[in-house]
């Protein structure tokens, strides 16, 4: 093989591991913009045929980064850099000092290639940085406005309680109606609470004793609904059993219990049976109200569905539930003759 073929194909395999080290450089997600950029302009150099003679520089976002020994000189190979369809920088190589000719003045095709290469990943880098930065402002946004909902709706909560207590106290020839509705107002407020503590950043520890949680909740939706009844079975062998924290779980359950209220018809019943398969937990919330129409059965956990069910609220049950290792899904049971929903999860030690 002639020697120039064979100092080509070594040059290739020599920018093949160039760009393998470079593609691991933008892996670092971890690492600012800049450290990668400065990296990767002491790298590239060693991808030219003249490596002592080279130097590196990349250009975006009005910033400028350049290796160490960097001037522009006549000799420049230049690659544009690019998200989607929009130029946003270059990468510049220069020649220090005047080479033969080769394919595009004293540069090769394959580093035409290689640098045209490394620019288009360095440009798919800056769209994931770019689409990070979005991503953590965002989330900053939704952190802050989360927070201040909370702040104004545990205010408001608290005027509603305020009020109710001040009823209790002024109010002495109450009915039992009025005694009915002031509960029922107060467990809400409470129920509402919880909802919020679950988001907050003081959140207390989520409850493993699925017994105590949904006879908790349960307890809270009998209170509230005035007229709905709700029965809790709990097997033997769900004693002493343990699940995974978690401090969205409850409104999974709370979620299954105001559908029932909303739509299962006037003082509806639901029982909820609590049992162990081997390591997993088995809970069925069963109601006697209507059941669910065929037609959208198949449908019924998607986002945006619009049910009996609550499209969204059993879409995000779901998604809660497979985060903790766990499932939902709508069964026919025998327990009661309306929407009967089986929640499987997994128990811990």
């Amino acid at each position: 093989m002639p020697e120039k073929n064979v100092q080509s194909i070594e040059a290739i395999a020599h920018q093949i591991l160039c760009l393998n080290v470079i593609s691991k450089l933008f892996k670092e997600s971890q690492k600012e913009t800049s450290e990668v950029i400065n990296t990767l302009v002491h790298l590239l150099p060693e991808a030219w045929q003249y490596p002592n003679d080279t130097c590196a520089r990349v250009i975006w976002d009005n910033k400028k980064i350049s290796s160490a020994n960097f001037r522009t000189t006549d000799w420049l190979q230049r690659a544009e850099i690019a998200i989607g369809d929009t130029p946003i920088g270059a990468v510049e190589v220069y020649y220090l000092e005047e080479k033969p000719c080769a394919e595009e003045g004293p540069f090769l095709l394959h580093e035409r290639n290689f640098i045209d290469t490394v620019a288009a990943e360095l440009g798919r880098y800056m769209e994931l940085k770019q689409v990070e930065r979005t991503k953590d402002q965002l989330h900053h946004e939704l952190e802050l406005y989360a927070s201040l909902l909370r702040h104004d709706f545990r205010n408001d909560l608290g005027v509603i309680l305020g009020n109710v207590e001040i009823a209790k106290m002024t109010i002495s020839d109450r009915d039992d109606v009025l005694d009915e509705i002031l509960a029922s107002t107060e467990a809400v407020c409470e129920r509402m609470l919880n909802l919020l503590n679950a988001f907050g950043a003081a959140a207390k520890m989520a409850d493993t004793d699925p017994i105590a949680m949904i006879g908790r909740i349960a307890n809270q939706i009998k209170i509230a609904s005035m007229g709905m009844k709700v029965e809790v079975m709990v097997d033997e062998s769900v004693k002493g059993v343990r699940i995974p924290a978690s401090q969205l779980l409850p409104l999974v359950f709370d979620n299954l219990l105001r559908n029932a209220e909303v739509y299962a018809g006037n003082h509806p019943t639901v029982t909820i049976s609590i049992s162990k398969q081997d390591d997993t937990l088995r809970v069925v919330v069963a109601d006697d109200g209507p059941g669910v129409a065929k037609e959208i059965r198949g449908a019924l956990f998607q986002k945006g569905v619009s049910t009996r069910g609550g499209g969204l609220g059993l879409y995000l049950s779901r998604r809660v539930l497979e985060t903790m290792g766990g499932s939902i899904e709508l069964i026919d049971s025998d327990i009661r003759r309306g929407a009967s929903f089986e929640i499987l999860l997994p128990i811990v030690d």
